[in-house]
């Protein structure tokens, strides 16, 4: 079962939202847990201005659909130099809801491999939080070196 209002952390669109408005409110450096993102396509003319105020040196951005799982819809742009900037901004979906945030090009990495780490956790109750943490958990890892 799920608690009314937990898609404010399960959708990808919402947790943004969310985390960007508590780093509004405490402050970017308390809450600076995601790269930067933006949600499209409401956001898109913020990530356009950001994309041209940052410059063309760290220009690879992931893109994910805001309401699905197992990798399912995401890939990676890179953009070139300023030469062809928008044709490769046409790449970025304007017409369907999706995220798009900074790909971080230096993974915490086991052995070269790329992974992820799964915690599972039963709430019973969101106020007061109660969390029970299971014993064990799941590492999941790439099947190739990251390069």
């Amino acid at each position: 079962n799920h608690f009314p209002g937990l898609s404010e952390l399960t959708r990808k669109d919402r947790l943004i939202a969310n985390i960007v408005q508590m780093q509004e409110r405490y402050g970017r450096r308390e809450f600076d847990i995601i790269p930067d993102s933006y949600i499209l396509p409401d956001e898109f003319a913020d990530f356009y201005a950001h994309f041209h105020a940052n410059g063309q040196a760290d220009n690879t951005w992931i893109i994910k659909p805001t309401n699905s799982s197992q990798g399912k819809g995401i890939y990676i742009v890179s953009f070139c130099p300023v030469t062809c900037v928008v044709d490769q901004l046409s790449e970025v979906p304007i017409d369907e809801p999706a995220i798009i945030s900074r790909y971080i090009k230096n993974p915490l990495l086991i052995n070269g491999l790329k992974f992820d780490l799964r915690l599972y956790v039963l709430v019973t109750s969101v106020h007061p939080l109660v969390v029970y943490l299971h014993d064990e958990g799941l590492a999941r890892f790439a099947l190739e070196i990251y390069d």
